[in-house]
Order: C-alpha cells, then sequence, then structure tokens
C-alpha cells in the first residue's frame, strides 16, 4: 500500500461534534443517528477530547451508570492527539500504533475539518491493494497479448494517443492501425 498520502485524501469531512455539557445519552443518540463511533468534544468550538463506544462502554455501562447523568466531559480521553491535513498516513499509523489510538481528529488552520479512523486506514489499504492487483493483472495480459500480437480492442493509442476502434499490442505498445502501419514501413526500410 502508498503510505506517503496525505491524510486529506483519506480523511471523513464530516465529523460528529459535541460540547463538553452534552450528557453521553444524547452523545450516544446523535452517534447512533450518524452511524458513527466516536464523537469529538467541543471546548467554545475547540476539540478538546474524544469519546468513543468504548468510553461509554467501559466508563458506564461496565459501571451500571446511568448515561443521562454523565456529561461528556466526565469521560472524554483528553487531551486530544490530532493530526493536519497535509501529515502522511506512513507517520499517522506510527503515532496511533505508538498512542494505542484509533480515530485521530485532522486540525487545519485551526479548525477541525476531519478525522481518520482505522476502519478508514483499512478501506485505503483495501482499495490500494485492488488497485494494485489490478494493475498487475493487466500487465499480465499485456505481456501475454505482446507475445500474441493480438488485438485488444479499442482505446488510446500509446503512440499517437489518437482513440482507435482497432488497437493492437506492438512492442509493448498499444497501438491503432495507422501506427502499426508506419512501424511496419520503418521496419521495411
Amino acid at each position: 500500500m502508498e503510505t506517503n498520502i496525505p491524510l486529506k485524501e483519506i480523511m471523513v469531512r464530516e465529523v460528529v461534534k459535541s460540547d463538553l455539557d452534552l450528557s453521553v445519552l444524547e452523545a450516544a443518540k446523535l452517534m447512533r443517528k450518524y452511524e458513527v463511533n466516536c464523537i469529538v468534544v467541543l471546548d467554545q468550538e475547540e476539540p478538546v477530547g474524544i469519546v468513543t463506544e468504548g468510553d461509554i462502554i467501559s466508563e458506564l455501562v461496565s459501571k451500571d451508570i446511568k448515561a443521562s447523568t454523565v456529561k461528556l466531559k466526565d469521560i472524554m480521553t483528553t487531551p486530544l492527539i490530532t493530526a493536519s491535513p497535509d501529515d502522511r498516513l506512513s507517520d499517522i499509523v506510527k503515532l496511533m500504533a505508538r498512542a494505542r489510538i484509533r480515530k485521530i481528529p485532522i486540525m487545519g488552520e485551526g479548525k477541525l475539518v476531519g478525522i481518520v479512523t482505522d476502519i478508514d486506514i483499512i478501506s485505503a489499504s483495501s482499495e490500494m491493494n485492488s488497485i494494485m492487483a489490478e494493475l498487475a493483472e493487466m500487465d499480465v495480459e499485456r505481456e501475454s497479448l505482446d507475445e500474441a500480437g493480438e488485438c485488444v480492442g479499442q482505446g488510446i493509442c500509446e503512440k499517437c494517443g489518437c482513440f482507435s476502434h482497432y488497437l493492437e499490442m506492438k512492442d509493448g505498445l498499444m497501438i491503432c492501425e495507422g501506427c502499426n502501419e508506419e512501424l511496419e514501413m520503418e521496419l521495411e526500410d
């Protein structure tokens, strides 16, 4: 997987957030409504903490505490570890592993602009693996076509850049009939 990509390319821009005094019950309702498993806690519009489903389970459910009686400020994880949209994925993966966190809010120009979670990283990894597999498959097909000299179909000629309904593999390039004829004439000379 390419890990030198900036976080802005994989971050989720819509972040569920709330203020310090929201009850955990209301926060849980927001998390369910938006189908997320965390909420970023703000103090006067500045991110100061994060509350996850895990926090709710370990701090309330396991202790049989009523969620409507507890505020986010009482169970949030703070200080908040954040990253920048231009930070590289490889660096942030290492930071998340060292800090043992699964979500990292993204701050840009002093504002909360997104969030990256372990699931986003896995999705990006999975997508990159799919792309790499497709590229490898294309290379194998291309090599076998080059050896066989078969017609590929339609596409853009890699020699002249024009669209053609008939492309053929020649010397490692997908070329149109016109360019193929030119190559054959050059070989005859």
